[in-house]
Order: structure tokens, then sequence, then C-alpha cells
């Protein structure tokens, strides 16, 4: 399949004549190896799956589940209902951390409307419901335990909702 060039050239701009012999050039070359395909058997017309990493990431959280969950009962029966933490500090203080820096980023990143936002949205989110949880599941009886529960209800877990509310609208963005 060729198609012959016009002698005399077109009217047109100097150098765009170059340009649309090249095009037609190029189209040729396209439907020669179209025409190839289809007479070979490997282009029939019909839409195929593409592979992608989503099956595999699939297979893997599948599989995390699978396991993890076996895994909390086993240790809900072998946990001693006490330990002693010998870096109690640290560990509240690295998670208040990670959720300043993860608040932190995703007001720059929306700020400068970076899609990135909804990553550490999502992660300020999971780690304000983290703390909550870890707030709550080991403040003392009394005070402590009200005061964990008041902090989760009315901060932590809205601020945990609202990040997701951001991260959402983001993606539809």
């Amino acid at each position: 399949m060729t198609t012959t060039l016009p002698q005399a050239p077109v009217a047109a701009p100097p150098g765009r004549q170059l340009t649309v012999q090249l095009g037609d050039a190029i189209d040729d070359r396209v439907a020669e190896a179209l025409d190839d395909y289809i007479a070979e058997g490997r282009l029939d017309g019909r839409i195929r799956p593409r592979r992608s990493p989503g099956g595999l990431a699939a297979l893997v959280a599948g599989v995390v589940a699978a396991v993890l969950l076996p895994w909390c009962l086993i240790l809900a029966a072998t946990l001693p209902s006490t330990y002693q933490a010998n870096h109690w500090r640290l560990t509240w203080i690295g998670l208040d951390v990670l959720t300043a820096v993860a608040a932190g980023l995703t007001a720059y990143l929306l700020h400068t409307r970076n899609r990135y936002a909804v990553l550490t949205a999502m992660a300020a989110g999971t780690l304000l419901l983290a703390d909550a949880w870890f707030d709550v599941s080991t403040a003392g009886a009394g005070f402590d335990r009200t005061l964990s529960l008041a902090e989760a209800f009315l901060l932590e877990v809205p601020l945990a909702v609202c990040a997701w509310v951001v991260a959402a609208r983001e993606l539809r963005r």
C-alpha cells in the first residue's frame, strides 16, 4: 500500500511541505504494518484483557489478610495482659511526630495542588485513627480513659474522617 506524492507542491509555508511528505510516508508504513499483522492473524480485532500489577497486588493483599486473621487469634490467646514497654515515650512521640508530618505534608501538597496529597491525606487519617485506638486501649481507668475517649471521639476520629474525605475528593479531581 503505497501512496504517490503529488508532483506539484501544494502551497504551504516553507518546511511544511516536508512535514506533509513525512506524515504521508509514516501513514503508509503504519498502514502496511497493520495489513501485515491482520494477514498473519496477529491482529484479529479482539480486545484482550491487559495484564496489570493489580492482579498480583490483589493476590498479595488476600494472602496478607488470610495470614493476619489467624495470627490475631494466636496473639489473643498468647499475649500477656500487661507488658512493660522500655521505649514508651519514644513510641508515643514517634507516632505523634509522624502524624504531624503527614498532616503538614498534606497541607503543603494541597496548597501546591500536587496529586500526591491523596497519599499523605490517607496516611494522616490512618495515623490519626491508630493514635485514637492506642490512646483509648492503653489508657488507665478513670480520668485517663475518659480523656482518651473524649480526644478520640471529638478530635482524632473526626480529623481522620476529614483527611479521608480530602483524599477521596482529590482522587476525583
